[in-house]
């Protein structure tokens, strides 16, 4: 994953952390298939898949959801994130869903 230091920052005075990170979505075989690109602004998530808008989130439910999935999955516009053997996944669409690589996960975890 390329360095993300260029794109990250906390807003002043929040301690609250806004930017973009890139998550490694992998297949069955562990093979990278993409990178879902997730924008982090002080109330909401965009997430986006190449040049597609999927989803706009909801940041405290996913901060919630990523802490806590719980077995639940999380439905937001083209995107399911759900968490199954240890591992979390998201699907665009109705399509299979992609492993999160597992720096991906830590990196998430850590700023949303």
């Amino acid at each position: 994953m390329q360095t993300q230091a260029a794109r990250k920052g906390e807003r002043p005075g929040t301690g609250e952390w806004v930017g973009r990170i890139e998550v490694d979505l992998r297949n069955a075989r562990d093979w990278s298939i993409g990178i879902l690109e997730l924008e982090l602004a002080p109330e909401t998530v965009t997430a986006r898949f190449g040049s597609r808008a999927l989803a706009v989130i909801d940041r405290e439910q996913l901060r919630e959801w990523v802490i806590h999935p719980r077995g639940t999955r999380l439905a937001v516009d083209d995107l399911v994130w759900s968490a199954q053997y240890g591992s979390t996944y998201v699907a665009i669409g109705c399509t299979t869903e992609y492993r999160l690589g597992d720096s991906s996960v830590r990196e998430l975890t850590a700023v949303v």
